[in-house]
């Protein structure tokens, strides 16, 4: 419990004195709560003693209640300000911190951990330590302030009454404890199981087109139903268990608030105690024991809590892939790749002793059967992962020396499957260079072919597209995806061949924008239709993670290898036709 608080302290940096603050004013709110039994003490003594109960003294009762209300009143909101602004940038620096170790880490990171733990990390978890995490240690800190204060009190005030107190306290621990123990394990396996959840939910809702093409929407709807339940389950499961540890703590302090009473009334019969004592006795037997109960019921929530913070940190801990970059100012994009094997995790080898070099400024096309490599090698250059053996150079420095932004800056990545977001046209293409104006968005859109259409549009460069933009077709977003790049006019272009899967006409404006982005760069691209290449300074042919020949179109004709072979297939298709 502790160990949490430390936690959270640890990772609120300077918010820590706003968080111990709401904590103090918790406790003190917590504490004037108990005005109103000093008032009601006071105005027994008095009819104890015998005397009349004055207007000075009725001031100083109204006082004390009024005053509790009030300062209660103030320290409640206090607390409430000082929770709240500290939870909300507590989170808000999480997400940053999240987003920006995401940026960062290998791409090997993504395959070893789902789309959906990682999303319910950033969406479930935090959005529950945003709303619950301040409340929970609020409650915490109170009660165990409360519970010091309270014995030191009841102490002083009758020790015979203190001693049933701190009993009552201590025979709480064990059941506190075990309780502990179980939420860790339970809270653990039911986040586990709601990351589950998502991920079928993800997974649904992106397949949705295909589930429906295939008629399986049956099948699968059970599958997320299926998910669904198993993470209902997991609660009923966590209540199943804690409902009757919950009762039995509970009634820990029933018992001893009954004993408490018991005790004092034995002793007021006997004379040992006055009746002014024994009515406060009985009157705060039914709230002392309040704070710490709450500790008890809270410990789903602390739980939960603490493995929402255990996941938090695994992503904050994930090994960053420019741990030791630094920035480098190019003045050269020769690319090299020396004696490079890589192999993505615990997989077998895609690539094997791959060397060759790239000079600046010329066309570099990478072909080969599917699944030899092409596009591992593009990704590599650009540092998605890190290659087991041997190294790729850029300008003359391996790509380990540099940052991620200070490496991707010199690309421009235009990738078969295009990603454009749920935003206006503008802003996608405006991802290449946050800080272009219209002028500089419209005037890469008409080189990449997409200014027409896009001024077709009811609110032209305004119009908000789909997530994935799913409203428009695959050549309209190639084409954005193409603007995006010139806009941020890197010296260094990644292309997988863009025109692969498009209609004619729109391959037409395809090659027209790519031979408008390329102009005065280094390009590496990964061919798929072989006339897009003829004039290549360097095609390299790739085959079971090797580079099994490499030269210009003319030579590689002439070599009757795969090559060719590839080129002979494209010429027979040409002439392909239905048959009637």
């Amino acid at each position: 419990m502790l160990k949490i608080i430390r936690r959270v302290l640890r990772l609120s940096g300077n918010l820590s004195k706003r968080i111990w603050g709401s904590f103090i004013c918790g406790f003190l709110e917590s504490m004037f709560g108990l005005l109103p039994i000093a008032a009601v003490f006071l105005v027994l003594i008095e009819l104890q003693n015998g005397q009349p109960i004055t207007g000075q003294t009725w001031g100083i009762v109204i006082g004390l209640i009024a005053g509790g209300l009030i300062l209660r009143m103030i320290f409640k909101y206090l607390v409430y300000r000082l929770q709240s602004t500290a939870g909300f940038e507590f989170v808000a620096r999480e997400r940053i911190a999240l987003g920006d170790r995401l940026r960062n880490v290998p791409m090997g990171f993504f395959h070893d951990n789902s789309v959906g733990d990682i999303t319910a990390t950033v969406t479930t978890d935090l959005n529950f330590l945003e709303n619950y995490s301040m409340h929970i240690l609020d409650k915490v800190t109170t009660g165990v302030l409360s519970m010091i204060v309270m014995a030191g009190c009841i102490l002083a005030f009758d020790w015979r009454i203190g001693l049933i107190f701190v009993a009552g306290i201590l025979l709480s621990f064990p059941i506190y404890s075990h309780m502990q123990k179980k939420g860790k394990a339970l809270s653990a396996k039911r986040q586990k199981i709601q990351s589950e959840a998502v991920a079928a939910t993800l997974e649904y809702v992106q397949g949705i087109s295909v589930v429906k093409s295939f008629n399986m929407c049956d099948k699968n709807l059970s599958d997320i139903e299926d998910a669904y339940e198993s993470n209902a389950a997991a609660s009923y499961g966590v209540e199943r268990v804690f409902t009757p540890l919950n009762m039995t703590y509970s009634m820990v302090f029933r018992i001893s608030a009954c004993m408490i009473m018991l005790c004092a009334g034995i002793l007021a019969v006997g004379g040992d105690l006055s009746f002014a004592n024994l009515a406060v006795i009985l009157i705060a037997s039914f709230t002392i024991f309040n704070p710490i109960e709450v500790m008890g019921q809270m410990t789903t929530m602390i739980r939960t809590m603490d493995a929402a913070l255990d996941r938090v940190e695994r992503i904050k801990q994930a090994k960053k892939i420019d741990e030791n970059g630094r920035d480098i100012p190019l003045d050269s994009f020769d690319i090299g790749f020396e004696h490079v094997s890589f192999a993505y995790e615990n997989g077998n080898p895609i690539l094997k002793d791959v060397s060759f070099s790239i000079p600046q400024g010329s066309m570099t096309a990478i072909v080969g059967p599917s699944g030899g490599g092409k596009t591992t090698i593009t990704r590599l250059i650009a540092r998605f992962w890190d290659v087991q053996e041997g190294s790729i150079t850029i300008g003359g420095h391996d790509v380990k020396e540099f940052t991620c932004d200070s490496l991707l800056k010199n690309m421009s990545m235009v990738f078969q499957n295009v990603y454009l977001f749920h935003d206006t046209i503008e802003n996608n293409i405006k991802f290449g260079c946050p800080d272009a104006t219209h002028e500089q968005v419209v005037e890469a859109a008409k080189k990449a072919c997409c200014h027409d259409f896009i001024s077709a549009l009811p609110q032209g460069y305004d119009t908000v597209i789909g997530e994935g933009g799913s409203t428009l077709s695959g050549g309209e977003k190639q084409r954005i995806s193409i603007a995006r790049a010139m806009l941020k006019d890197a010296p260094i272009i990644l292309l997988d061949e863009a025109t692969a899967s498009v209609d004619p006409e729109n391959e037409v404006h395809l090659q027209q924008a790519i031979s408008a982005l390329v102009k005065n760069k280094t390009l590496i691209v990964i061919a798929h239709r072989l006339s897009t290449i003829r004039d290549a300074d360097q095609i390299l042919v790739v085959d079971n993670g090797k580079i099994v020949e490499k030269g210009v179109h003319a030579e590689l004709i002439q070599q009757k290898g795969i090559y060719q072979k590839f080129w002979n297939i494209r010429q027979k298709a040409r002439n392909w036709k239905l048959a009637q």
